[in-house]
């Protein structure tokens, strides 16, 4: 299979690749050492002597580049390492094992349209299946599309399908969040303009005060015109006033450089995508608006990264204190900050968004990979539905059964009968999926798919619930009232119904069911439902708006076996009474 041989040997590439980074990580670390060491030795035998000072620079010069080369190395050795962690979750994937992946369980809502039914969310979960992204707001948005939907399914199409071919480059994005540690990733970087920072009058004068006496003082003590106990006195006044704002400094810069590893995971990946070569279309679009700007994201993270390097350069005390005295460091850097803030604060909500939007489609081409069998919905005018080979993808390919969907204009509800194990729920459950799916712009697990746009209820495991004293039956009425709400409001719907009515008497079932199906059909609505109530079955009989479509069972040797295909019409064989003996409940 190709996505299976692209994992393995992308694998072995990878694990070549990993071994170099990680023998330059070490010999750059061993160099280091030797560079400290002979920095401090020069110092030790050649003290007394210019060699010392000039032996010291060079080697402790030469340590400062190694350490800025090792954490380089550092990233390589563990972007390598990432990079071969997912391909061989890819390869878990293909087994039928995607549990190594976020459930999704905060997002879990028992009152959405059709999350509890369809379980999009926790383990074994579509979520869990689909989610391949990094920061907190690219799983959020995920949560989002695949509840909701997204306002541009064209556009969704267009950039996983481009995606699904660019697998390497679509790791490459990937890895550059993985790398980094998950908690550092989770909080919203468009928070960071809510750091305070304010700037006094005073903090003006002294940004360009400071640097003037102090540069004034040490050329005039240079040339004798002070003393040195001037200038000592001088040292002290203006460390001192520094020092009045040092412990405000100190927590405005912890708090900014906190950020530092979300502005390198988002540049780097922002670097990426405007290298990546793309057809014109949607997608080469909406690729050109992110950059053409002269404020675009990535120039404002590279200037906030120096922001963040100059914030860092202080926290060393020694040379904090050198960078304060001659160049008022703090004040510069506070109004740098600000000055960052002021231009940028109204832009990193939707940056933010358009770089979780890309997680979000990357998701999406990972699972088109994976699922080459998949399609995209074409969206009808008409309110028909013509689905072929639909399945299901917690269904391993080599046991998955395909199966069609059809319904002109003038059908209103596929009614589906069969015996229990038949495959009724999958085949409620692979359709509610594709009305996900389209609308979320993700692939369909179908050979093609042409669908109304339409918004997707559903009524499969509705429970009572004890705390507010409510009844199986109460809990079913109110989660089909939910659904009522829903039409009457003007929403086009699709609905998935699955043995509706089933907390109270067979017969008051019977007639409540066939009177709510009318009332569905009058209201104009869409839907399949399904059920063990043959009595349902008879509204077809001189009316297009319903359709009989069933799922059969075969009894041979003493053995219950299914196809799992659907068929034209209603189910006569039922098989309840057979399992009942078979697990010997009754004689």
């Amino acid at each position: 299979m190709k996505n299976r041989t692209y994992y393995t040997q992308r694998i072995d590439a990878c694990k070549i690749e990993h071994a170099k980074a990680k023998r330059s990580y070490q010999l750059i670390g061993t160099f280091r050492l030797i560079a400290f060491l002979i920095a401090f030795l020069s110092l030790y035998f050649f003290w007394g002597s210019s060699l010392s000072f000039i032996g010291f620079g060079i080697f402790f010069i030469t340590f400062l580049i190694l350490v800025n080369l090792s954490a380089n190395a550092k990233y390589q050795r563990d972007k390598w390492k990432k990079l071969i962690e997912i391909n061989e979750e890819e390869i878990n994937v293909l087994n039928g094992d995607w549990l190594h992946f976020e459930e999704g369980n905060e997002f879990k809502n028992a009152q959405h349209a059709y999350a509890l039914d369809m379980d999009l969310f926790g383990k074994k979960s579509i979520y869990q299946l689909f989610n391949r992204t990094v920061s907190r707001k690219g799983s959020n948005l995920l949560a989002h599309q695949l509840m909701y939907g997204t306002e541009n399914q064209a556009l969704a199409n267009e950039a996983i399908e481009t995606f699904s071919n660019e697998q390497d480059w679509c790791q490459e994005f990937l890895s550059e969040g993985l790398v980094f540690d998950k908690a550092e990733l989770d909080r919203s970087f468009e928070k960071i303009t809510t750091i305070e920072s304010p700037e006094t009058k005073e903090a003006i004068f002294m940004r360009y005060a400071i640097p003037l006496f102090s540069i004034a003082a040490t050329v005039l003590v240079s040339m004798n015109v002070i003393s040195g106990t001037v200038f000592s006195f001088y040292i002290t006044f203006a460390l001192g006033l520094i020092g009045k704002n040092f412990s405000k400094v100190n927590v405005i810069t912890t708090q900014v450089t906190s950020y530092a590893s979300q502005v390198k995971m988002q540049q780097r990946q922002l670097e990426l995508y405007q290298k990546l070569k793309l057809n014109p279309g949607l997608l080469s679009q909406s690729q050109e608006a992110l950059f053409k700007d002269e404020l675009n994201l990535l120039q404002s993270l590279k200037e906030l990264e120096k922001i963040q390097n100059r914030m860092d350069f202080r926290m060393n005390l020694l040379v904090g204190t050198i960078l304060n005295f001659y160049l008022a460091w703090d004040y510069h850097v506070i109004h740098q900050w600000n000055q960052w803030k002021s231009k940028n604060q109204r832009n990193l909500s939707q940056w933010e968004e358009q770089l979780a939007q890309l997680e979000v489609w990357i998701s999406g081409a990972v699972y088109r990979f994976n699922f080459p069998e998949t399609c995209y919905a074409k969206f009808s005018e008409q309110d028909a539905i013509k689905i072929t080979e639909l399945g299901h993808p917690f269904v391993q390919s080599q046991k998955r059964v395909s199966n069609d969907v059809e319904m002109n204009e003038e059908n209103h509800f596929l009614i589906i009968t069969g015996p229990n194990m038949a495959g009724k729920s999958t085949y409620l459950r692979s359709l509610g999926l594709a009305f996900i799916c389209a609308n979320a712009g993700f692939p369909i697990l179908a050979k093609n798919c042409e669908i109304p746009q339409m918004s997707l209820y559903s009524s499969m495991r509705t429970t009572d619930d004890l705390t507010v004293e409510s009844s199986y039956f109460h809990a079913e009425l109110t989660r089909l009232r939910f659904i009522m709400d829903a039409i009457e409001r003007g929403e086009k719907v699709f609905i998935i119904l699955d043995e509706i009515l089933k907390g109270t008497n067979s017969k008051d079932k019977e007639i409540g069911s066939a009177k709510f199906l009318e009332k569905l059909k009058s209201l104009h609505a869409k839907g399949v439902i399904a059920t063990h109530d043959l009595s349902l079955c008879n509204l077809a009989s001189n009316n297009v708006a319903y359709k009989n479509w069933y799922f059969d069972s075969t009894i041979e040797n003493n053995e219950l076996s299914f196809d799992y295909k659907i068929r034209n019409g209603v189910c006569q064989n039922m098989n309840a009474s057979f399992l009942l003996k078979k697990m010997k409940l009754v004689d």
